[in-house]
């Protein structure tokens, strides 16, 4: 397990019992007060520890000088859709396509979570959408 897991994993043992539902906070983010604080600024979230860069793809393969990183452009949901959605009518596993990413671990676990609704909703939680309350921060845990 990398250092910044298991750190997470011992301070969430430390803290809560085992299973808990509050999730252990990355960096000392708080996403209630990220969110609260975007939205009374009128400013979409800009993350200073996960940046939209290059860098927070990787270090080798999609690194900073990767070739495979040239040319990307980042872009916010609305830039790419006049009307963007996060979650529809509920999560089903047939709502996941694979691209080009060879990502299917990703894929496999998502899928898997829609097959269990509360645990769904402990990963992704409720209420968040790019209609209401939208600030250009989404919670996971």
């Amino acid at each position: 397990m990398a250092s910044t897991a298991a750190d997470l994993a011992r301070l969430q043992t430390r803290e809560e019992e085992e299973g808990s539902l509050k999730a252990v906070r990355f960096q000392q983010q708080d996403f209630q007060q990220l969110r609260a604080e975007s939205l009374n600024s009128g400013e979409l979230f800009c993350d200073p520890v996960f940046p939209a860069d290059c860098e927070s793809l990787g270090f080798n393969t999609l690194g900073r000088y990767s070739s495979k990183t040239r040319g990307i452009e980042w872009k916010r949901p609305t830039e790419l859709s006049s009307h963007p959605q996060f979650i529809v009518d509920g999560a089903k596993r047939t709502d996941i396509c694979q691209g080009a990413l060879g990502d299917c671990w990703l894929l496999a676990a998502l899928a898997s979570l829609t097959l269990d609704p509360q645990i769904l909703d402990r990963v992704v939680p409720p209420g968040q959408s790019f209609s209401s309350q939208y600030a250009g921060i989404f919670h996971f845990q």
